[in-house]
């Protein structure tokens, strides 16, 4: 799989999702208090962007001041994300709970912006 792959990939997968948040923000918020409240949201918010993240550095790995840089830092950020997530987790369930009305239209927001970006490095820019 190359960065191009990739990018094209997390970039629909992110597009579609920040979209569904979008067009459903009170389903999202209901799901976001009962995520933080199961193991469902253990799995989902750490597991999940710690594969996601490594997936990217591992095959796209490059701090070449390149397009392919912001690939792998939004890898190392996924990451990151997760891992705290995974290990801190009543600090992760404090953050969420406190801004949890807030959390699923910042997700879409982030999410919408991530997308653009990586179909754009994915479909539209020449890499060489």
């Amino acid at each position: 799989m190359t960065y191009l792959i990739f990018a094209r990939w997390f970039g629909i997968v992110s597009i579609i999702l920040s979209l569904g948040v979008l067009f459903n923000l009170e389903d999202a918020r209901d799901m976001a208090k009962n995520m933080v409240k199961s193991e469902t949201g253990y799995i989902m918010a750490g597991v999940l962007p710690i594969i996601f993240g490594s997936l990217a550095l591992v095959f796209v790995n490059s701090f070449q001041p390149r397009w392919m840089l912001l690939i792998t830092l939004v890898g190392i950020s996924t990451l990151l994300a997760g891992t705290f997530r995974v290990i801190f987790v009543r600090q992760w369930k404090a953050i969420m709970t406190k801004y949890i009305e807030s959390m699923p239209f910042l997700f879409s927001l982030f999410g919408l912006m991530f997308g653009v970006i990586l179909l754009y490095i994915g479909f539209v820019v020449i890499m060489d």
